[in-house]
């Protein structure tokens, strides 16, 4: 499955919405350095999942990619660890995985379209070349994604405080539309 340009403007537009808030909230946030390198590493998840949506996006040079991603997998494993309150440890724990997913999306290049019968090959592997549509991997980490998306919006909608349902909401959004945009691509990719 590949991406028609219309999803891949839309994906891009969320991609690049949803960094520029995270961006704009490290900027102003008061929270202390850990909240910064965490709204950043949002920004720049964002910022990488962009190009992963084009067919261009596999000449973006990998290393860099995979080294910023890599770092925030350490990172918000490690806060996760650290973190005494489930809820908190969860959320870190799913931006972990949601990092190490866009890694591996980094350096999987996006199947490429073919018109033609598919050859045939020998071996263990004849079976995979016959086989269409996504892998049950990619559904079952699609299936995740989304039901994190849900959940972001619902705590959003639903969660007490100090902050109102409009402060709350375009941070839920920006979690939710990168947990939806992973999904589409782990799809789109397998």
């Amino acid at each position: 499955m590949s991406l028609p340009p219309s999803a891949g403007w839309c994906l891009t537009v969320v991609f690049a919405c949803s960094g520029g808030w995270f961006l704009y909230q490290c900027v102003r946030a008061t929270a202390g350095a850990a909240e910064r390198i965490s709204l950043f590493l949002h920004a720049v998840m964002c910022l990488v999942m962009i190009p992963m949506v084009w067919p261009w996006g596999a000449r973006v040079p990998h290393g860099p990619q995979v080294t910023l991603l890599g770092a925030g997998v350490v990172w918000f494993v490690v806060s996760a660890v650290r973190e005494r309150r489930m809820t908190p440890a969860i959320r870190d724990a799913h931006h972990a995985l949601m990092a190490a997913m866009m890694a591996w999306m980094v350096i999987t290049p996006m199947p490429v379209p073919r018109d033609g019968p598919v050859p045939r090959m020998d071996g263990g592997h004849a079976a995979m070349a016959q086989m269409s549509g996504p892998t049950p991997a990619a559904v079952t980490l699609a299936a995740y994604c989304l039901i994190a998306t849900v959940v972001w919006l619902a705590e959003a909608g639903t969660a007490t405080g100090p902050q109102p349902l409009i402060r709350r909401l375009p941070s839920a959004a920006g979690h939710a539309a990168m947990s939806l945009g992973t999904g589409v691509l782990a799809l789109a990719m397998s």
